[in-house]
């Protein structure tokens, strides 16, 4: 027989004890409750013990209910799979991690994320400017059309490190004009080949419209060479990083 938990979504600041609906994770639709004290709580659901698949189905489940929580109030994301076997150790958290906590939700207060990826629309016209910029890469490519394979391996590792430079360079100019109406940014690695930069942006809500014309304003002056995806407004994933350890 599975032991059950209680599955943590994020703690929010609350004197009352909200019930969000039946939406909880691993298929049951088990109702979305709290567990607090002292103004803080944890948003739950009753959960097996068992370690969650970190599955489509689960991870969109954990992330709808963060969002839901945060239509009406801030919220600080919990790291998924997070099970508690008790309410007590819920409780007991809470109470040690009081200070901590509340001065995190204050700095959250009142901020969204949005993620912010930048693709290059045309590669061919990429590389092609990687040739023409080095000139060790064209003596390379010349060579390389006799058949030397040790020219053509070192030809690829020069268009790799161009490559990655060109991004660093470019995705710079893309993102500082972003960062002027952001509270704080963490950029990520590019994880494609076409992507030139990928970055989480801190939001004030207020400064939603000053954010909203910048990435409009850029995508217009580098229409002919790049495309900018845009998703938010996200709960702060990328700027909580709660990890919850109950022998604490």
């Amino acid at each position: 027989m599975n032991r059950q938990g209680k599955y943590i979504y994020g703690i929010i600041a609350t004197e009352d004890a909200p019930n969000f609906g039946p939406m909880g994770i691993g298929g049951g639709n088990d109702e979305v409750t709290t567990i607090g004290t002292e103004g803080l709580a944890a948003v739950v659901s009753n959960a097996s013990m068992d370690h969650y698949v970190l599955s489509k189905a689960n991870l969109t489940t954990h992330t709808k209910v963060v969002e839901k929580v945060m239509e009406s109030r801030t919220i600080l994301p919990m790291r998924f799979c997070t099970v508690a076997e008790t309410a007590d150790e819920i409780i007991a958290f809470l109470e040690n991690k009081s200070r901590e906590l509340k001065n995190k939700l204050k700095d959250m207060d009142g901020k969204i994320e949005v993620d912010i990826k930048i693709i290059w629309t045309d590669m061919k016209k990429l590389y092609d400017e990687i040739v023409k910029e080095n000139k060790k890469l064209r003596e390379l490519k010349v060579i390389g059309t006799t058949g030397n394979r040790q020219s053509l391996i070192n030809a690829g590792v020069l268009v790799a490190t161009a490559l990655e430079d060109k991004k660093a360079v470019e995705g710079g100019r893309y993102l500082r004009p972003f960062k002027k109406a952001a509270a704080d940014c963490k950029e990520e690695k590019p994880n494609a080949e076409d992507m030139v930069a990928h970055a989480a942006f801190l939001i004030e809500k207020g400064w939603m419209k000053e954010f909203d014309n910048a990435v409009e304003e850029v995508g217009e002056e580098f229409k002919e060479r790049i495309q900018i995806h845009y998703v938010g407004p996200l709960p702060p994933f990328s700027f909580v990083n709660l990890q919850l350890h109950w022998d604490e």
